[in-house]
């Protein structure tokens, strides 16, 4: 068996676990499009009723093309399930998320979830976090922020499209990727982040979730409860 294989396997195991009548956070990146295809899949098999509130116009696409039906964002106070994914998380379940640019709308959407469930590969998996942390900022806060991030340790760059044009989120705004090394105090680290004034949203991710699912190399899927 394939990674693919154990991605596509893992997005079944966690579309079996939704109930008729759920409303679900759909978060972004190719597991959590996987899992959006298997919930599909029950959709049109066994005609099961469920709807979604996308993150992004990625997962919005999908979700469209697979019959789920979406709901507007005055609807996010009731969801029943996030199924979302992670860019990297470590030893102790902190994340960081945010390399699609969506990370501003998955913090709030996992907040006010009813449970919260992460799917991701097992490269993503590591002792400590040490990825670039993605920092979305306002056009007009900008030099302030990247100011900020230096002070607090960081080596911000503004993130850009091919072409060198800089890249927008759906929000109308900036990010910035912070490089802060080893990060071995995710929580201090995020509570700094979100004191700073024109900071929307960082990748940094402490809350509790209820489940990890990690699909591995081998094509086994491990489900793993912090």
């Amino acid at each position: 068996m394939s990674l693919q294989s154990a991605l596509k396997a893992m997005g079944e195991q966690v579309a079996s676990l939704v109930k008729d009548g759920s409303l679900i956070g759909l978060g972004s990146g190719s597991a959590v499009a996987a899992f959006v295809v298997a919930l599909g899949e029950r959709v049109r098999k066994e005609k099961i009723i469920v709807s979604g509130v996308p993150s992004s116009i990625q997962v919005e696409q999908v979700a469209s093309a697979n019959g789920i039906k979406l709901e507007h964002s005055s609807r996010l106070t009731a969801i029943d399930v996030v199924v979302d994914g992670a860019d990297q998380v470590d030893a102790s379940y902190n994340m960081i998320k945010g390399g699609g640019g969506a990370h501003f709308r998955e913090k709030v959407m996992i907040e006010v979830s009813k449970q919260r469930i992460i799917v991701s590969d097992e490269s993503k998996f590591v002792e400590n976090l040490t990825r670039t942390v993605p920092v979305e900022v306002t056009s007009y806060s900008k030099d302030v922020v990247e100011g900020k991030l230096k002070e607090l340790g960081g080596k911000p760059h503004l993130r850009s499209l091919e072409k060198g044009y800089p890249y927008f989120t759906q929000n109308g705004n900036l990010i910035f990727e912070a490089d802060f090394g080893t990060i071995k105090y995710p929580r201090e680290m995020e509570m700094n982040l979100l004191k700073v004034p024109g900071i929307i949203a960082n990748g940094l991710f402490t809350m509790h979730i209820d489940t990890f699912f990690r699909a591995r190399n081998d094509g086994k899927v491990d489900e793993l409860t912090p």
